[in-house]
């Protein structure tokens, strides 16, 4: 791999889910209506397990050149970059070829109006390869889908800070 990002993306079978991928997965389930997708106000993330949380980040769709704003950025996904993004638009992630993905990674969970999986992989600011699946949800804000959820599972290249005991694989 070179130092740019690069992503396939994967089937969704939501019954072979482990850890993160399956709670957040059944988590927004339950809270769909008959659209399939659950709605921000039903979300609440002081429900969310501690270990999710410095692994999850949560975009609001916007109606500018900006697409996708950071409203949550996970604390771990700040010790991999080596920033934090809150705030910030995904076009300005730093990483080569990381915005262009990401976003292309969420338009694809909105037009699609489902969850969507991806298999990537960049170079980190630290020079480690870091290869992960990852899952994105659409959730809706009223009648518009609002926000974009993504949480990830490190295949390579990633050791949570601090170190845990899990019995999953280790997310970011």
């Amino acid at each position: 791999m070179g130092d740019r990002f690069s992503a396939e993306e994967m089937p969704i079978d939501p019954v072979t889910f482990t850890g993160d991928f399956a709670w957040l997965h059944a988590y927004c389930a339950e809270r769909s209506g008959p659209t399939g997708m659950a709605q921000w106000s039903d979300i609440r993330l002081v429900d969310f397990p501690s270990s999710l949380l410095p692994l999850l980040v949560i975009m609001d769709v916007v109606d500018d050149a900006r697409a996708f704003v950071f409203r949550y950025w996970g604390t771990e996904r700040t010790n991999l970059q080596g920033v934090d993004m809150t705030g910030k638009s995904v076009m300005e992630l730093a990483i080569p070829g990381l915005a262009e993905g990401m976003l292309m990674q969420n338009r694809r969970a909105v037009e699609a109006r489902a969850p969507i999986l991806y298999r990537n992989c960049f170079k980190s600011p630290s020079g480690r390869v870091v290869e992960y699946d990852a899952l994105r949800l659409p959730v809706l804000d009223g009648p518009d889908i609002g926000k974009v959820f993504a949480v990830s599972q490190f295949i390579t290249g990633h050791e949570v800070s601090p170190p845990g005991p899990r019995d999953h694989p280790t997310p970011v």
